[in-house]
């Protein structure tokens, strides 16, 4: 008689398993747009406009100083959409919290829920696809609020980026002018904001896949469009900002079916 085999999974083995099912997110399509919108209440010097128009120096409010608004989105055909993605200046100081709702045609599914996200740092939630043609976005702020980007749709499933990823939340693009005073001391020096820089290469990507969005991206970058970019689902480290049009990598072949891809964003982290 044979024995029956016992398989014991190790902790290690469960994490090689979920590193595989990790991916990073790239989202520079979005429907929002295209999208007809209702209920923003905006305060007439920040209108809702601003947050769709890939500039960080334009800023959406809505017209009351606290409280809640609740902005429904539509779209004349169906569409899919798997990601939300929010850029608030604010969000820490205003006590903003809020959620994101799709309708799948029968119900509105709660998609993304926030709460105590800090200052000027950006965030986006991925989740399964759902064909919709309606949305609901909820927000509460105990003081006056200020939203520079808001983007939904599909976005782009890359492998998790090459070893050696830098993570813009680390690198500070911030320049420093030192004094000293004439007996050589120091004093403290002036700091002037740059942002960050998320930087990261993607290996082995399949021609064929690439071919599909790639001119599009293309586009976007030229075009000097903003983008969100989380690099792993399992890390809330999420880049918002604009891809170096000088380093935009030109496809090139590393393979008969493959090529390679460098990301350079420089903006919030």
């Amino acid at each position: 008689i044979m024995a029956s085999a016992i398989l014991i999974s190790t902790g290690t083995e469960q994490q090689n398993v979920a590193s595989q099912l990790d991916f990073a997110a790239l989202a520079f399509d979005t429907l929002l747009p295209a999208s007809s919108f209702a209920g923003d209440n905006s305060d007439p010097s920040f209108p809702f406009e601003n947050t769709i128009d890939y500039r960080d120096n334009t800023v959406y409010s809505p017209n009351q100083n606290s409280g809640t608004t609740v902005i429904n989105f539509t779209q004349p055909t169906q569409s899919v959409v798997d990601y939300f993605a929010f850029a608030i200046h604010n969000s820490q100081t205003s006590g903003m919290t809020g959620k994101f709702e799709v309708f799948d045609g029968v119900n509105y599914i709660t998609v993304a829920e926030w709460s105590s996200i800090k200052d000027n740092r950006p965030f986006m939630f991925t989740f399964d696809d759902i064909a919709s043609t309606a949305q609901r976005l909820t927000i509460n702020h105990t003081s006056k609020t200020y939203i520079g980007a808001i983007q939904f749709g599909k976005f782009l499933k890359l492998k998790c980026p090459a070893i050696g990823f830098q993570s813009g939340r680390y690198a500070p693009l911030d320049t420093v002018e030192q004094f000293r005073t004439h007996g050589s001391n120091f004093v403290i020096g002036r700091r002037q904001s740059r942002g960050f820089q998320t930087k990261g290469e993607f290996k082995l990507l399949e021609i064929v896949d690439v071919k599909v969005w790639y001119e599009r991206f293309q586009n976007h970058v030229l075009d000097s469009k903003s983008m969100f970019f989380k690099w792993s689902k399992n890390n809330d480290e999420v880049a918002y900002g604009q891809q170096n049009y000088k380093t935009m990598t030109k496809l090139r072949y590393v393979g008969a079916y493959h090529t390679e891809l460098s990301l350079e964003i420089n903006g919030y982290s």
